[in-house]
């Protein structure tokens, strides 16, 4: 018998075994309810990275970033000196790197256990990123950058004015944009060195966005977002009523999505003008995630997860949370269940009715599920069914898929068809 693998990431993949009928999927809520919620201690700002098993890790202001199982249930708890607000970023072998408010850098084994922890001077709120050589870059509030090799071993640190709560993006040329709370973007050399420094009217706490032609899109306290061009010249800025910390999303139109303290969500074409605009009732910290169905999704302070037609701005459909805090931002992980912290201490996991995140050039905050922070184009998945095997009649076979990978979105889930010859059992 022979039989087609399906690979469920960012494309499917076929490839060809001899083997039998499997598929582990998850049981599905309908769209728009809520599947499970896991409670933390105390408020969850943290926004939730995704592992290659589908399991989700998050902070908590209890001090402790938790693993858990894509049925909601506690995988491990990591505990460290002080509140987790920094989201986890995820090295392609497994390995997790968070900031605490105990002005620490974690590394932690995809065990629970720490593999090394490297200090600063002050509290780190900024999320880290991940370049395609391994090497971490974080901001603290002692006013530094970061970089750090995946040893714990100190590469060199940049210097800015104010706090670095801005967490860093990295380019396909190694080029690492950052903000800062003295109101500069700023360009670093993959050696440490200032490339440019780009000066806007308020603090940054926007994370950079960055489209596939290399332009950087961030938000700004003077209530703007900006365009800037890859050499540091401004391409265009668009005005909101509100201060912007939510960062931007790119869709694959390369149309942008961000939220203002203005109470609205904005949709902006590619030549700063706008698209739409759409409405809630409270501040709009949240960063926006995009599904591969067109919807994108956005949590306010007016305690409500929305789901938006992003082609149109109509709302499709409102989850009322329970005091949603803002700036814990929002994840579709496999099979399109959302994960979204709040201010109450849970996780919430919501269906969405998509089957991913969007193929775009940055379609959530920190442009993928493992939050890597880099515009790395998709490599899709690589499957690897095993070895063909001979099994006689009324034989049993056993299926291994675990040579299969993908270093964007990892494969824990799979599913196995007969595709040719007289159906078997």
């Amino acid at each position: 018998m022979r039989v087609r693998l399906l690979s469920r990431c960012f494309y499917s993949v076929i490839l060809f075994a001899f083997a039998c009928s499997f598929s582990p999927f998850i049981s599905q809520a309908a769209e728009g309810e809520e599947k499970w919620k896991f409670q933390t201690g105390s408020t969850i700002l943290s926004s939730p990275a995704i592992g290659d098993d589908g399991a989700i890790y998050v902070g908590s202001n209890d001090s402790n970033l938790y693993a858990i199982n894509p049925g909601g249930v506690k995988k491990w708890a990591f505990q460290a000196g002080n509140q987790i607000q920094s989201s986890p970023a995820i090295s392609s072998e497994g390995v997790l790197y968070v900031g605490a408010y105990d002005y620490k850098l974690y590394a932690i084994n995809p065990d629970g256990t720490k593999a090394w922890e490297f200090p600063t001077t002050a509290e780190i709120y900024s999320s880290p990123a991940i370049d395609s050589d391994g090497v971490i870059y974080v901001g603290s509030d002692d006013t530094h950058l970061y970089a750090i090799d995946d040893k714990g071993a100190k590469k060199w640190s940049f210097p800015t004015k104010d706090r670095v709560r801005s967490s860093p993006a990295v380019s396909y040329d190694g080029t690492i944009y950052v903000g800062s709370d003295d109101g500069n973007l700023y360009a670093i050399k993959s050696d440490g060195n200032q490339k440019w420094v780009f000066p806007t009217g308020g603090m940054i706490r926007s994370s950079p966005a960055i489209g596939s032609d290399g332009v950087i899109y961030v938000g700004s306290a003077d209530k703007n977002v900006y365009a800037i061009n890859t050499d540091g010249t401004e391409k265009w800025k668009f005005p909101t009523d509100g201060s912007i910390s939510s960062s931007i999303v790119i869709g694959p139109d390369s149309s942008l999505y961000v939220g203002s303290e203005d109470k609205y969500v904005y949709s902006i074409k590619s030549d700063g003008t706008e698209r739409w605009r759409f409405e809630t009732s409270g501040a709009v910290l949240s960063s926006p995630v995009l599904g591969n169905n067109g919807v994108l999704y956005v949590g306010s302070d007016d305690k409500f997860l929305y789901a938006i037609n992003a082609n149109d701005g109509a709302i499709k459909w409102s989850l009322n949370l329970t005091n949603v805090a803002g700036p814990s931002s929002p994840t579709i992980g496999f099979g399109g269940v959302l994960y979204m912290g709040c201010g109450d201490g849970s996780l919430y996991a919501v269906e969405t009715g998509a089957e991913r995140i969007a193929v775009s050039p940055w379609p959530l905050f920190k442009h993928d599920v493992r939050h890597t922070g880099r515009n790395n184009s998709n490599q899709g998945p690589i499957a690897g069914a095993g070895s063909d095997q001979k099994v006689k009649q009324e034989g049993s076979a056993t299926l291994n898929g675990s040579a299969s990978a993908d270093p964007d979105y990892g494969i824990p889930l799979f599913k196995w068809t007969q595709s040719d010859g007289t159906s078997v059992a």
